[in-house]
């Protein structure tokens, strides 16, 4: 290739040559011999420094894989290496953006085969179906999928709201309802005037009054007092960042806090009093309550939801009003 294309300088420059050396010849021989020579001569140097002759060979030139081809590629390499959980997943949602939902779907049950127990999937996998439906309803398949997502993960946010859309479906509006309220208290702050509202219409629908005004709770004297401290084991391992949260719930009851407080972790032993201006539910307070279980935990992502590898106590029954401090000690990896 690359003696055509010098052949090909000179045949150029050539021409160029014999447009351009005629006036020189008439005025200066000696300039016309110089240009005849030093032009293509310096011409096909420069190219051998600073260019490829290859670059011009049309077998050479290929174009940037686009998006398409590299999901493309991402297929058949989980095809040939089908142990990958993470690949089925990138997999799985990529398709899924595509809207080649049959796809998404298969590789979304290869993950779950490889990870049964991971909520997420199963929520993801759900919604997916939902999307392949052409009018986007739950069908029993996703319902199931999402109901063993729950079962697996009482506060999955995703899980909640969408059990809560296929009872709305089903015109089963206090059961939406229900299943969206628990959702005030762990989703983000700036989107609880909407979910208020959807659980209004829920509400409505099933003939039910609006959720009670969201006033702020009067601060008044400590219910329950937990006093924390941290194994010594566990202490040495804590982060400047991470979070102490203690909280009292319903004992045998829902998830959801009836009072929370968030501190830094740090500082043990620490006291924490917990009054029903700590309670992130209106309808729920800690002093309708006579006994709670309280627990503590060290977020180290600092979210309210427990995550593998936080510490944490065992939780404890104590009977609200106690004027005695309840003792807990985070003594275990979550």
């Amino acid at each position: 290739m690359g003696q055509y294309f010098i052949a090909a300088v000179f045949v150029m420059l050539a021409i160029a040559g014999a447009c351009l050396l005629p006036p020189l010849w008439h005025g200066a021989r000696r300039s016309a011999f110089a240009v005849a020579l030093v032009l293509p001569l310096a011409a096909v140097l420069l190219y051998w420094q600073i260019g490829n002759p290859l670059a011009l060979d049309p077998a050479r030139r290929t174009a940037s894989p686009t998006l398409d081809q590299e999901i493309d590629a991402l297929a058949m390499h989980m095809r040939q290496h089908p142990e990958s959980v993470d690949g089925w997943v990138l997999l799985a949602r990529s398709r899924k953006q595509q809207q080649r939902f049959p796809e998404s779907l298969d590789a979304y049950a290869r993950a779950l085969k490889l990870a049964p127990k991971e909520p997420e999937l199963l929520v993801e996998m759900a919604e997916t179906m939902t999307l392949a439906d052409s009018a986007h309803r739950i069908g029993d398949d996703a319902l199931q999928l999402l109901q063993q997502a729950k079962s697996i993960d009482p506060r999955n946010q995703r899980a909640l709201w969408f059990l809560g859309i296929a009872a709305y479906q089903q015109q089963h509006y206090a059961e939406a309802a229900a299943t969206w309220e628990p959702l005030l208290t762990l989703a983000p702050e700036s989107t609880r005037p909407a979910l208020r509202k959807q659980i209004d219409d829920a509400r409505a629908h099933a003939g039910m009054p609006p959720l009670p005004a969201e006033t702020p709770a009067v601060a008044g004297p400590a219910l329950l007092t937990a006093r924390v401290d941290i194994a010594p084991a566990l202490r040495a391992k804590l982060a400047p960042n991470d979070v102490l949260f203690v909280y009292a719930r319903l004992p045998g009851g829902p998830p959801m806090p009836l009072a929370v407080k968030r501190v830094p972790a740090k500082d043990f032993p620490i006291t924490i009093a917990l009054a029903d201006a700590d309670g992130p539910m209106p309808t729920m307070r800690l002093s309708q309550q006579t006994t709670v279980d309280v627990q503590a935990r060290v977020s180290h992502s600092g979210d309210a939801v427990p995550q593998s590898g936080d510490f944490e106590t065992a939780p404890l029954t104590a009977t609200v009003g106690a004027k005695d401090a309840i003792m807990l000690t985070i003594d275990r990896v979550h």
